[in-house]
């Protein structure tokens, strides 16, 4: 099935960024994914693996504002909420889905014991509209295509919704799709699919927090919890931006 599968180019695609990933390497079978090799990988200098990620948004205001909020919320520090939202593998079956929203009570879990104050909604619905002031951090699912104006980001929130074809519209501001509509609202980092991934392609949230929280960039966290390269996904963010520093270590002027 593989083999015919790439013969014929089913799901042989991937998004720009995550090809990009893969230039170091020799040919290598373009049907669905590659392992990526960074994730939880103990000698991440050894990696031919690019890290990538995409200034890139619904106009050119948008894409310019991914650094200048990042920077400024590095200097000032990230302050705000929190919000988590699992429940969607009631509305499911398969034992997958219960994973993922297990993976989001971790997170939620992680963020809390940074001192954040963490907002979950574990109901089958996502957060209502104007449910979500002073966001910061947010992970959460299902609304397919369907953005939920839910959020008032600050300047460095980071967080992404957990859904197919998300990013696929990412210029188009009029657009109900996740990531460039949370771009519109204010977000600095977000993580989007360009068709369907599988829900395995994406970065388990709790693995991809707690690795800003030791203080690694946007772009070594994306990559230290992203499962594949060559397939579906991309991060949008200032790939430098440092959300926060260790605990015990003291946060520098720019």
């Amino acid at each position: 099935d593989a083999d015919i599968s790439d013969i014929s180019g089913y799901e042989t695609n991937a998004s720009v960024d995550s090809e990009l990933s893969m230039v170091m390497f020799d040919d290598y079978p373009l049907y669905r994914w590659q392992e990526n090799e960074l994730e939880n990988s103990l000698f991440p200098e050894l990696a031919k693996t690019l890290m990538a990620s995409r200034l890139d948004g619904p106009g050119e205001e948008i894409a310019r504002g991914l650094i200048d909020k990042a920077v400024k919320a590095q200097r000032e520090g990230l302050k705000g909420r929190a919000y988590i939202d699992k429940g969607y593998s009631l509305l499911k079956t398969k034992p997958l889905y219960k994973v993922y929203d297990d993976h989001l009570g971790r997170a939620a879990e992680v963020i809390a014991g940074r001192g954040f104050e963490v907002i979950t909604d574990d109901t089958k619905n996502v957060f209502g509209e104007g449910k979500c002031p002073r966001a910061a951090l947010y992970c959460g699912w299902y609304s397919l295509r369907r953005y939920v104006d839910a959020f008032d980001f600050v300047d460095g929130a980071v967080g992404y919704h957990i859904a197919s074809l998300e990013a696929v519209d990412l210029r188009d501001g009029q657009s109900t799709q996740w990531v460039p509509s949370m771009l519109a609202d204010g977000i600095t980092v977000t993580i989007g699919a360009v068709a369907e991934p599988y829900l395995s392609a994406f970065p388990k949230p709790d693995c991809f927090f707690a690795e800003l929280f030791k203080g690694k960039t946007v772009v070594e966290a994306y990559y230290r919890c992203s499962p594949f390269n060559s397939w579906q996904m991309m991060l949008i963010g200032d790939p430098l931006y440092r959300p926060f520093v260790p605990a015990g270590q003291i946060r520098r002027k720019m």
